[in-house]
């Protein structure tokens, strides 16, 4: 009976090629994309499942009386609260200290490297591939790798009590190597040392008071533990022991689920955005198939009707249709999975992975994934084939035997309602689309304050053998460029605009009775005049000026604003609990846009370091005459090729770092358009397929219209007119949606554009015309087929 129902579906399937091809298509690049974001979605969930007891592992937030927040707490006060909440099982810091070069033979590596104390293990518990959790980082020396680092240095031995020279000096015994882990994960390490290590470093030590704050603090819980009550006691801790505790609104404990969308708020409206689009899509294809289906059935009543003359049973009538559509939905997955292998994983790799990592599919562990397609597959099958053919299958077999169905009432109201549905979701992803790409264009093209065309930007910062020599080089090169006639400007740089480290400092200001959190870099005296940001009271630095033992420094407006000064004439920045004279303030600068305009133009202040200390800066900055850049570059470059250092000299330019800045929400707007142009494209095979079938239901209607004198034109619309209707009414439900939608989603940049009637009447018109065409095709060949053909037959 099985091989049977076979034969015929394959049959009816062949029969109506055209329509098995739209849906096949349909299908294939539909369920490729829903399984694309149900990987994602399913690998970002599954990243930190490594990790034992999550739910009892929490971290500490400072919340400040300005507003704002970050993750980082003084260095004694995890010891603190370890000490008097018995709640708190254990505790560690899990921090950066600078990258250390390791040395195995005459191979050097460096890593990302983070610091943690002995108890870390306590806390997370990570799994390891060798070696023992308990002794891991007990010994001063101890050294822990990840795994990838592990199969670069050693390769598939066990390294755990080999030996690695890190920083020239010291001589590491590798301890242990963590099991693989998720490139989603929150963990982002490549080696681990004990916090042990920088005991004995007079800089860590200087920072290690109550007044600093750099390192992040994690504890680990007791079950059911009162948190609020711990909260009130940590920040008791607070007050007791803070060199400023007027500057703290609270301290938070918040969970470690909560940790990734905290350091990358824009994750959660990735997550959210995959799971809708996923919903939307196999929304979109499920109404595709019964559309389609229901229209076949029309045509198919006659066959339905014999089937019960010759006693097939309700049963066995829903089972063929099963078959049939199963055959559809199993062939489009197995396509669907090499698409998603050899197009989509890559391109979701490129998309999202400098911000979060490449993640590679694995059956053995990632098999759920497949497991939920086939599922979903069963499903629709199920879906599609009975609630269609149980509606026809009630067709009156002497109604049905005629092929006369025009004759039984039938309910277009659903069929309508799920096109607009379709359509619907169609053009709220275009709006968004649209709405999205005048954003960027926005953010991307804006008068950031700052000059960024014709200027090149070098690292400096290589970590040199010998530095003495490194300097020497270096000196002779800035003079050199300064010689220049092609160089119009030469700086060198802590940061430059879209790389400026996360480094706040409170200074108060006494008169004033303020305290203000201000962002600080260093800067030369040519830093503002290669990037041409205008000083707007006082001076720029000066190398004669500003050379002696008083650091000089340059705040910029909002600095200014934050103080309530008019003027800086003698002004200067000073910390609220010191003596000293603090930094005297010789100019003010116009705001300009640092970091991407996501965020607002924070107060900050630059301290003036000399242009030649190397080892202090990070950014060699040359503005250049237009189309000579290549000309410098290749100076630049072949300068740095004879000085010796561990790291490559690399540069680029400044409006490619910008650019970069939005490397993620591009990654957003693709994945939008992808989706856009996906749905409006099963949308319209699916009315491609319906005006095919309605075309051929009313094919002696036309030619008797035509016979009778009916123009091309007026046929096509008769045949289009109802779907053009349904995609109009698609359209105005959709815009206030998408509005709302977008509105809200500006409203998280500190800088946007304003949603304008234009946008919604360029995405309508985009989905109109994309119908249009689509409907015009089958239209137009209906519309000239030879009606002596259409009436020859009855």
């Amino acid at each position: 009976m099985l091989k049977n129902h076979i034969k015929i579906s394959l049959r009816n399937l062949w029969k109506n090629k055209t329509l098995s091809l739209l849906n096949l298509v349909g299908l294939s690049i539909g369920v490729s994309s829903v399984l694309t974001l149900f990987f994602s979605v399913y690998a970002y969930y599954t990243a930190d499942e490594h990790i034992p007891d999550q739910e009892t592992i929490f971290y500490l937030k400072t919340q400040l009386k300005d507003g704002n927040s970050y993750r980082e707490v003084p260095y004694p006060l995890i010891e603190k609260v370890v000490s008097i909440s018995p709640e708190v099982l254990a505790g560690t810091h899990l921090h950066g200290w600078g990258n250390i070069w390791l040395e195995n033979g005459n191979e050097e590596f460096q890593h990302r490297t983070d610091y943690a104390d002995p108890e870390f293990f306590e806390v997370f518990g990570l799994p390891l591939k060798y070696g023992n959790q308990e002794m891991a980082l007990k010994e001063k020396y101890s050294i822990i790798l990840t795994d990838k680092v592990s199969q670069q240095i050693y390769g598939d031995e066990n390294p755990v009590g080999k030996t690695l020279i890190g920083a020239d000096t010291l001589s590491l015994t590798v301890t242990g190597v963590f099991e693989p882990i998720s490139p989603y994960s929150s963990f982002r390490l490549g080696v681990l040392l004990p916090n042990t290590l920088l005991k004995n470093n007079p800089t860590f030590i200087a920072q290690t008071d109550w007044s600093n704050s750099f390192s992040p603090a994690y504890l680990k819980l007791r079950p059911e533990t009162d948190i609020t009550a711990l909260k009130d006691r940590i920040e008791q801790l607070v007050q007791e022991n803070y060199t400023d505790p007027a500057l703290i609104a609270g301290m938070d404990v918040m969970p470690y689920s909560e940790m990734r969308t905290d350091i990358i708020p824009v994750v959660d409206t990735i997550i959210s955005g995959s799971i809708a689009a996923s919903l939307f899509v196999l929304l979109i294809i499920l109404v595709n198939l019964l559309n389609l289906n229901t229209s076949t059935m029309f045509k198919r009543t006659k066959d339905i009707a014999v089937r019960k003359v010759l006693g097939s049973s309700k049963k066995n009538v829903v089972i063929q249709f099963c078959i049939e559509n199963g055959i559809l939905v199993f062939v489009s997955i197995l396509i669907s999975g090499i698409l998603f292998l050899a197009v989509n994983l890559p391109r979701l790799n490129d998309t999202f992975g400098p911000e979060f990592g490449r993640i590679s599919f694995d059956i053995s562990k990632d098999y759920p994934v497949v497991v939920g397609i086939i599922a979903i597959g069963f499903l629709a099958t199920l879906i599609v084939g009975i609630f269609p053919t149980l509606r026809f299958i009630k067709v009156p077999v002497t109604t049905g035997i005629k092929g006369k169905i025009e004759q039984m009432k039938s309910n277009f109201l659903l069929r309508n309602s799920f096109i607009i549905l379709q359509f619907t979701i169609a053009i709220l992803f275009i709006s968004i689309a649209v709405i999205l790409n005048q954003q960027i264009g926005f953010m991307k093209n804006a008068d950031l304050g700052f000059e960024r065309n014709n200027i090149l930007v070098g690292n400096i910062d290589l970590d040199y053998k010998d530095l003495d020599a490194a300097k020497a080089k270096f000196n002779a090169l800035l003079n050199a460029l300064e010689a220049n006639p092609y160089v119009k400007g030469v700086a060198t740089s802590q940061a430059i605009p879209s790389d400026y480290y996360f480094n706040y400092t409170n200074f108060y200001d006494a008169a004033n009775d303020k305290d203000v959190r201000i962002r600080r870099s260093y800067a030369d005296d040519g830093y503002f005049k290669t990037l041409q940001v205008p000083v707007i009271k006082g001076r720029d630095f000066n190398r004669d000026m500003d050379a002696g033992e008083e650091q000089a420094v340059i705040i910029n407006e909002a600095a200014l604003k934050a103080f309530g000064w008019s003027s800086i004439e003698g002004k200067r920045l000073k910390f609220k609990t010191d003596n000293d004279l603090g930094y005297p303030i010789v100019g003010v600068v116009k705001d300009f846009h640092y970091q991407d305009l996501q965020n607002a133009v924070e107060p900050l202040v630059h301290i003036y370091r000399d242009k030649k200390a190397l080892e202090r800066h990070r950014f060699l900055t040359v503005k250049v005459v237009e189309g000579q850049e290549k000309q410098i570059e290749n100076m630049i470059a072949l300068a740095f090729n004879d000085i010796s250092s561990r790291r490559e000299y690399d540069q680029s330019r400044l409006t490619d770092k910008v650019s970069a800045q939005y490397q993620l929400i591009e990654g957003i707007l693709k994945s939008v358009n992808i989706t856009a142009i996906l749905t409006i494209f099963i949308s319209c095979l699916g009315m491609f397929g319906l005006i095919s079938f309605l075309a051929k239901r009313k094919v002696k209607e036309i030619g008797i219209r035509k016979v009778l004198g009916a123009s091309v034109a007026k046929i096509v619309v008769l045949l289009s007119k109802d779907y053009i209707i349904l995609v109009s009414i698609a359209t105005l439900i959709a815009f206030p949606i998408a509005w709302y939608m977008m509105n809200a989603w500006l409203g998280t940049f500190a800088y946007s554009i304003s949603i304008e009637w234009w946008m919604f009447v360029v995405a309508g018109c985009i989905a109109l015309l994309i119908t249009a065409f689509t409907l015009g095709i089958q239209a137009v060949k209906s519309a000239v087929a030879n009606p002596i053909k259409s009436l020859r037959t009855e």
